[in-house]
């Protein structure tokens, strides 16, 4: 059944194993992230036999499809409430921000007889999760107010995380392009490294974990300037896909193509490239907008957006060119494509992270493991 979506677990392996043993060269240690896949257990699995000790999913269900595997797991999306249960009983580590959430993981901890792991997110600036700590330069005088007041919260904050019985403060950890597009440098940290001093310091904790971030700070790995402190990033894009997350630049010593999506052609016929008639709105609310380039061959896939992100799909033949689509149809131009289709053929598509995301997760579309 199409669309087939094929995730080639060799090629995943040997990027885990590639991305581990340029990290370990700089004492950090890679939680491998699973929420591209929708907690695939083989992928999982593929991430371990890369060398990876910690899997990391924003969600509780794929977490608990995980269990299985002998690994730390983090859920690393702040804990809602009514999931810090699940939280406890199903990861070793949670990613938090809110007092209220981490009294709630403590009583559940409690509860199951448990000690569970925290790390205090920390927001140097891209404005997603975390205590709004700035990036240690002077700002406008409203933002370093805030920054002092999150300061001062902090540690109070921390004192009463210090007196809990079944949470451990295992360390801190900073996410950084997601949300702001702020890319991570070598000085973007300077406040985040001013807390894990003050830890020591004020509190003599040890932070186990300073974790860095995501695959945007890959390439700080890769021109060796990322600093000391961090001992552990997330990532999966880098590992996935081969390509860093700031600048988008891919490696060579990384398969790009270790997700492919297979889509059968429903139709192939001669039509205008420009509509006929008064142009309105889409099915998605926008204008679109036309290039007038003759009569072209096109076909039409039974794929769409219900499915996947059609703009974070390449297609693998040359010539073949994304024309349009719509929730349920993927319309192609065809006229330069190196090889001749027809009806039922298959065409496919290398995605990116968006591209694979939508589509592991989408339940029209079918997922197989190959291992060529």
């Amino acid at each position: 059944m199409y669309p087939l979506l094929k995730m080639n677990k060799r090629k995943i392996i040997e990027n885990t194993r590639a991305i581990i043993t340029r990290a370990e060269n700089h004492g950090i240690n890679i939680t491998a992230i699973t929420k591209c896949t929708g907690g695939n257990v083989e992928i999982a699995q593929a991430f371990l036999d890369g060398g990876a000790t910690a899997i990391g999913d924003s969600r509780i269900k794929n977490l608990k499809n995980l269990a299985v595997l002998p690994c730390e797991k983090w859920l690393i999306r702040v804990p809602m409430l009514s999931e810090c249960s699940h939280t406890v009983a199903y990861t070793n580590l949670s990613l938090n921000s809110e007092m209220k959430t981490i009294r709630h993981l403590n009583a559940a901890a409690k509860a199951q007889g448990k000690t569970h792991g925290i790390l205090l997110m920390l927001d140097l600036g891209d404005l997603r999760e975390g205590y709004f700590i700035g990036d240690g330069d002077k700002h406008q005088e409203e933002v370093d107010r805030l920054i002092f007041e999150n300061l001062k919260n902090l540690d109070r904050d921390i004192q009463e995380i210090l007196s809990m019985k079944n949470i451990d403060l295992r360390g801190i950890g900073t996410n950084v392009t997601c949300v702001g597009g702020t890319i991570p440098h070598p000085d973007t940290f300077k406040a985040f490294f001013k807390v894990k001093q003050a830890l020591k310091d004020k509190y003599q904790l040890s932070c186990e974990i300073v974790s860095g971030g995501n695959s945007s700070a890959w390439y700080l790995v890769e021109n060796e300037t990322i600093p000391n402190e961090i001992n552990n990033l997330r990532l999966g894009d880098v590992i996935l896909f081969g390509r860093e997350s700031a600048y988008f630049h891919s490696y060579d010593y990384l398969h790009q193509d270790a997700f492919i999506l297979d889509v059968e052609i429903i139709e192939i016929r001669h039509k205008p490239s420009f509509p006929i008639g008064e142009i309105g709105r889409n099915a998605f609310g926008n204008i679109p907008v036309f290039q007038d380039t003759g009569i072209r061959r096109r076909a039409i896939c039974g794929l769409g957006r219900q499915d996947t992100e059609p703009e974070h799909l390449f297609p693998i033949t040359p010539g073949i060119k994304i024309e349009s689509y719509s929730s349920d149809h993927l319309i192609l131009d065809i006229t330069d494509a190196q090889e001749n289709y027809d009806i039922g053929d298959i065409i496919s598509f290398r995605c990116d992270y968006m591209g694979a995301l939508y589509a592991a997760t989408s339940d029209y579309v079918e997922k197989i493991i190959i291992n060529d």
